[in-house]
């Protein structure tokens, strides 16, 4: 009963899906990534709770640690396309063969596909925070609009708070595989509100996508 009340909380991705899908001209390329990433995010949320619910009880580890390599894929090419080494590509580039590099490695040679380990996780959280509070700091000094109406801002915010807050979800995880404290059940509970609250503002964040300008010649 647990597990579907968490599942249906986390269908609260289905808002910016909505609204985006609504406001889907006005996405274009921009926000085309991080778009598709909300649309994986939903099949693999489908996909996670028909394994553990069905008559086998299977296990998801496979569906969800192929989505990291996804989810940090598609967000780093999200900051690309925002700016981030758009003129070094071959760097960029180099950024994400190495961290694909670093999931085979905890995947297939350190580590086992079939169980879920937090490392390769660690390390994408903190690049997601560290490029959204750099974009943020970009948007303050250059940016002289109201930054809550800007869905960059509002994104990258909802990164910061989801991605902080899975360090520590991943930290009591662990922690409770030992032995569980309150500490630790208290934020393994508040997973799937964080999650609905992210969601809320990535909703919000495509609502106030602005529409692209077009230009007619007289």
């Amino acid at each position: 009963m647990k597990s579907v009340f968490i599942f249906l909380i986390s269908q609260s991705i289905l808002l910016p899906i909505i609204t985006g899908l609504i406001s889907l001209r006005r996405v274009g390329r921009v926000y085309q990534p991080f778009f598709t990433l909300l649309l994986i995010g939903f099949l693999t949320e489908v996909i996670s709770f028909i394994l553990i619910q069905g008559r086998q009880g299977r296990s998801n580890a496979i569906s969800v640690n192929v989505y990291v390599l996804i989810e940090w894929t598609l967000i780093a090419w999200q900051f690309h396309v925002w700016g981030f080494l758009r003129q070094q590509k071959k760097l960029f580039y180099g950024l994400l063969v190495f961290s694909a590099l670093l999931w085979v490695a905890e995947n297939f040679i350190f580590g086992d596909i079939m169980n879920v380990v937090p490392y390769f996780r660690f390390y994408y959280f903190f690049l997601i925070v560290l490029l959204s509070v750099n974009k943020i700091n970009y948007m303050i000094t250059h940016d002289n609009r109201n930054l809550f109406r800007n869905p960059r801002f509002l994104i990258c915010i909802a990164f910061i708070i989801y991605f902080i807050f899975m360090i520590l979800y991943f930290w009591a995880y662990q922690v409770s595989r030992i032995g569980k404290t309150e500490i630790t059940s208290a934020i393994i509970f508040l997973m799937a509100y964080v999650n609905a609250l992210t969601n809320s503002i990535f909703a919000i964040a495509f609502l106030l996508i602005p529409a692209r300008v077009q230009f007619k010649l007289e």
